[in-house]
């Protein structure tokens, strides 16, 4: 749902610099091309994170929902944890540094490992999260998290507690790509809201 492709950028846009007119959002945004960015805004506003709000006489504006508004939060723990560990390079602006974070957090085993590392050895599962640095292989093939790791998991409660907050929007999501609830995200959305959950086919800040 949020490493979707201008998510961030979006999101981050309006988050610093407040509500845009809606005429306006090609020179917002000079670098999206139009029919991406209006792809985009129509996107978000299905996902619970923009809205319009309707002015008379005047451009009515986009701007964040309340669960637009809270990622401020999420996007901050996420870019401190990748600048710190220089993920995926050194030399990243804030919007790859989040969505490098996000698309790391996309695969399930990752945020399996990170929530709750157990002694057993996982093979291919942790291929992502060793390659990334957030587990370590001891001698006998078993792994414990790393720095990086624990800090993460750190950032990635962040995320989880915002699901918590948010768990119609997060569910109205996963509804929409049916399947079983894979990640701890998921779960704590589910929890609060269980009559909802993915694939029962109901749609429903600090200097960076």
């Amino acid at each position: 749902m949020l490493s979707l492709r201008w998510t961030t950028r979006i999101i981050s846009e309006i988050d610093d610099n407040g509500p845009i007119p809606r005429g306006a959002a090609q020179a917002t945004f000079p670098d999206i091309p139009e029919d991406n960015l209006q792809h985009g805004m129509r996107s978000l506003r299905h996902r619970g994170l923009l809205q319009v709000r309707e002015n008379r006489g005047d451009d009515s504006p986009l701007e964040l929902t309340q669960a637009g508004q809270d990622l401020g939060d999420v996007y901050e723990a996420l870019s401190r944890w990748a600048r710190k560990h220089h993920y995926p390079a050194p030399q990243t602006g804030f919007v790859t540094r989040v969505e490098s974070t996000l698309v790391l957090l996309r695969d399930r085993h990752t945020v399996s490992l990170l929530s709750a590392l157990s002694s057993t050895p996982y093979g291919f599962k942790a291929r992502r999260a060793l390659d990334a640095g957030l587990i370590s292989a001891g001698p006998d093939g078993r792994y414990a998290l790393t720095a990086a790791g624990g800090e993460l998991r750190q950032a990635l409660a962040v995320l989880t507690n915002w699901a918590a907050e948010h768990p119609q929007v997060v569910m109205a999501a996963a509804s929409r790509r049916p399947g079983r609830p894979t990640t701890e995200i998921h779960r704590v959305a589910g929890h609060v809201l269980p009559q909802i959950h993915a694939g029962s086919g109901h749609s429903p800040r600090t200097a960076r």
